[in-house]
């Protein structure tokens, strides 16, 4: 049996077994922005480094430098700090909504979410967290919360309504800082109310850090040690010196004494064992850490990732160079994906300073172009014949054209028509021909709609004269940040269709027919569209057009998703489909899709099914024309950590789905991948399939509906299924139910409307 096996195994390799995520798998993208870094920790097997609210650690055995997130350690998002216990050696993680993890020596996570469960009617945010003997001391919104950190259970909550900067235990005296005010009592008695405390006359406001039994520091705006005696009652006396006249931002302990990072100062304080005589080490931006029980050698972080201080090798993380990722474009040829910030929109009024990242499917690269626009742009536009140039609108700068991400050109009022009042903030879309079109619904009412012909686009060198400027009804509105514009290129026609997004705006449809002679073109607009009942349909603000593999225009609103064939726009009897999901409650009745939820974004995957992004209700899919929902992905069902969802994006080349949230960006393996025009191109993973594996095979590269047949060694078929776009998966299970006994298993295919059936792949099953 042995010897099969080993057969069995050596067999199916050769028939290109690969690594690869399984249909239903998220992955969270994370970002390391360098310059807000929060942390720091050196453990003995780990370092910790926060950034933002994204949380890394390099095996210092190993060097392997990862990410931790929900969908691999973590039991949450959206980290809020991180404190080490350098005793014990584990680390609490403490996220936003309250939650906490504790990850131990070994790896192991232990989850802890009383408090974010709690019902309060106040808030529950943790504030600050010190560490004790046996015990972990939360200090919150509400009070502090005490922790067993033998058995990490909760051994006490002190509700007083009042919100605690900080709690700390020195010796045997407990300690309170609040905004205002400070307290001490007895560690081992209990306070039913914060005025049952004895006030104190150290700092308030401050982080309480112990030292020893007898003292301890108070971080404030400057970094204080204060020092407890006791009178002839026995009532502890509190004498406070400063030791920095500035900020401590994290303070732990090290060998002999301990690190004090003070940025503002650009160095890193070491001090004697009684936390006093601080000598500084100049380090930059960044901050560090050394464990008392480590070689003593200094880890420090900052903008270009982890290292050893004084050392020039770093551990960079494979993430975004940004933490606030939006806007998404595919690049098919390249197979890449482009992620960049964005200006102000209809979702997000910010300027946010440029940035693009580039992802391959392995590693994330930053291509932001040097001096890119600080104030902030819109979605990437690449031309259609030529995948390393890209045009891209600008909030005050103009239009930008992007060569082997270098900027080429700027287009603005001094080459072009645009015009400059307050912002410029042209939007563009690249037509089928190469033709860019650039609108300013706000600027700039004597020519607000303006296209620079492919051949010149192609240039380096252009002035304004180079420009076209139609005549279009419309598009000049006075309003801006909202405006969306798109061009066909699915379909036989060229049509160009705008909106302003702004309340109850209309649509605005133009008909080139090709051409760019006309001064104006075919055109018609819409204050409101009317369905395939006859009934009208209505919208407080667009926020999407979206055009599928079939040539329709799916459009996303406040008031839900309509879809609508823009030929037919220039037509006396232009009928919108306002899209109905069968009930299939035996009534007969439907209901209209997602009606009422604002859809910011809609993508279109292999198979034509919709991937759409909702305000307030997550990420969902439907069938190609929307009759169905098939998923629906939230906050409570997946790793989203919010229901707004920005921006989807669809690889064409795979089943990869991005999505772009308040919390970052996400990417989910579906079970569609585009079809393949033969069937050269086929493979499973993963395969073999060894005796542990729980999950389904998955075989890409199929031919659109193809008939899969899988069948044993003798040509018995087990199994028949029928893909989605170019990919089908199997759960190893015959049509019984029954699990598929060890051997190699055949993949027959042929096209669902007929055709010749053939072998195109095996798989090895190890049961």
């Amino acid at each position: 049996m042995t010897k099969k096996i080993f057969f069995l195994m050596a067999l199916a390799m050769s028939f290109c077994a690969m690594a690869q995520n399984a249909v239903g798998d998220w992955r969270i993208h994370t970002s390391f922005v360098g310059s807000e870094l929060k942390s720091v920790a050196e453990g003995h097997k780990w370092v910790y480094y926060l950034a933002a609210s994204s949380l890394f650690r390099l095996d210092k055995s190993t060097e392997e430098n990862e990410a931790l997130s929900k969908v691999n350690d973590l039991s949450d998002q959206t980290i809020s700090n991180i404190y080490y216990n350098s005793d014990k050696d584990y680390l609490v993680v403490v996220y936003a909504n309250a939650n906490i993890d504790v990850i131990l020596s070994d790896g192991e996570v232990v989850n802890m979410p009383e408090i974010k469960n709690a019902v309060l009617t106040t808030s529950k945010n943790i504030n600050d967290l010190t560490f004790a003997p046996g015990k972990i001391y939360l200090a919150t919104d509400f009070g502090y919360v005490v922790i067993d950190d033998n058995k990490f259970v909760i051994k006490e909550s002190h509700i007083y309504g009042t919100p605690t900067k900080s709690v700390a235990q020195v010796g045997d005296v407990l300690l309170i800082s609040t905004p205002d005010a400070a307290y001490y009592g007895k560690a081992d008695t209990y306070y039913e109310q914060l005025s049952s405390f004895t006030p104190g006359n150290f700092k308030t406001d401050c982080r309480l850090r112990p030292i020893n039994d007898h003292s301890f520091y108070c971080l404030t705006g400057w970094t204080f040690v204060t020092t407890m005696s006791t009178n002839d009652q026995g009532e502890p006396l509190f004498s406070t010196t400063a030791v920095i006249e500035s900020r401590t931002d994290l303070l732990q302990k090290t060998q002999g004494g301990f690190l004090l990072n003070v940025p503002l100062l650009d160095q890193c304080f070491k001090t004697d064992e009684n936390g006093m005589n601080p000598v500084g080490t100049e380090v930059g931006k960044e901050l560090c850490s050394s464990n008392p029980d480590g070689d003593g050698a200094w880890w420090a972080a900052g903008e270009n990732g982890l290292h050893l201080l004084g050392s020039e090798s770093y551990y960079k993380p494979n993430a975004l160079s940004f933490s606030s990722p939006f806007w998404m474009t595919y690049n098919k040829s390249k197979d890449m994906l482009y992620v960049s910030t964005t200006a102000a929109n209809a979702l997000l009024g910010v300027e946010s300073p440029t940035r693009v990242n580039t992802y391959d499917g392995i590693k994330w690269t930053d291509v932001t172009p040097e001096n890119a626009p600080v104030h902030g742009s819109y979605w990437i536009e690449f031309l259609p014949d030529d995948p390393n140039t890209y045009f891209l609108g600008t909030w005050r700068e103009g239009l930008i054209k992007v060569v082997n991400n270098e900027i080429a050109v700027t287009y603005d009022n001094t080459n072009s028509p645009l015009l400059k009042k307050y912002a410029m903030h042209p939007v563009t879309t690249i037509d089928r021909y190469g033709n860019v079109w650039a609108l300013q619904s706000y600027e700039n009412p004597d020519h607000p709609a303006m296209v620079l012909p492919a051949a010149k686009a192609k240039l380096n060198e252009t002035t304004a004269n180079d420009w076209l400027t139609p005549s279009i009804d419309g598009i000049y509105t006075g309003h801006t940040v909202r405006d969306i514009v798109m061009s066909t290129r699915n379909s036989n026609y060229d049509i160009k269709i705008f909106t302003d997004g702004d309340f109850e705006m209309p649509i605005v449809f133009w008909n080139n027919n090709g051409e760019l002679t006309s001064s104006r073109p075919q055109q018609v607009q819409y204050a409101q569209l009317t369905d395939q009942d006859g009934q009208p349909f209505s919208w407080t603000n667009i926020m999407c057009f979206t055009e599928d593999l079939n040539g329709l225009v799916w459009m996303g609103s406040t008031e839900g998703v309509v879809s609508f064939n823009p030929a037919q726009a220039f037509s006396a009897d232009f009928r919108i489909n306002h899209i109905k999901v069968p009930r299939n409650d035996g009534t007969g009745l439907a209901d209209y899709l997602l009606s009422g939820i604002q859809v910011n974004d809609i993508a279109v995957d292999g198979a034509n099914r919709k991937w759409i992004a909702t305000q307030t209700s997550g990420l969902f899919l439907v069938n190609p024309d929307g009759t169905k929902i098939i998923h629906k992905f939230n906050d409570t069902n997946s790793p989203l950590a919010s229901n707004t969802v920005y921006r989807v994006c669809c690889n064409p080349n795979s089943n990869s789905v991005y999505v772009t949230t308040p919390a970052g960006l996400y990417e989910y393996f579906s079970d569609s991948s585009p079809a393949e025009s033969s069937y050269d191109n086929i493979y499973a993973y993963p395969n073999p399939v060894r005796p542990e594996f729980s999950g389904d095979v998955t075989i890409v590269g199929l031919m659109d509906n193809s008939l899969v047949k899988i069948a044993d060694a003798s040509g018995n078929v087990i199994r028949q299924l029928k893909s989605t776009g170019g990919m089908v998966t199997w759960d190893c299970c015959d049509q019984y139910g029954e699990r598929a006994k060890t051997g190699v298993y055949m993949v027959l295919c042929s096209r669902a409307n007929g055709g010749s059936e053939a072998v195109v792949t095996k798989i090895a099953v190890i049961k």
